[in-house]
């Protein structure tokens, strides 16, 4: 199965040479390797664009809960006899 591509790509597009993209909002150039991660990317999307990523990515199913919420959440225990 082929990996899905990163939500970034919503707010970036890549370079002719896949060395760096441009935000689609601000049209800063960041530097991004094609074989590596998007992790700049998003960041650069949640720390100068927050409203953006909050209101475009709240339905991505794909996120993690936090820890405190797995944590304070009670689960049900069954054991069988």
């Amino acid at each position: 199965m082929p990996p899905t591509p990163s939500a970034a790509w919503k707010y970036f597009t890549r370079s002719s040479d896949k060395k760096s993209a441009t935000c689609n909002l601000c049209g800063v150039n960041l530097t991004y390797v094609q074989a590596g991660t998007t992790s700049n990317l998003l960041n650069h999307i949640s720390n100068k664009h927050p409203s953006s990523a909050s209101s475009n990515d709240a339905g991505d199913s794909k996120k993690q809960s936090s820890m405190s919420s797995f944590l304070s959440t009670p689960k049900k225990v069954c054991f069988r006899k």
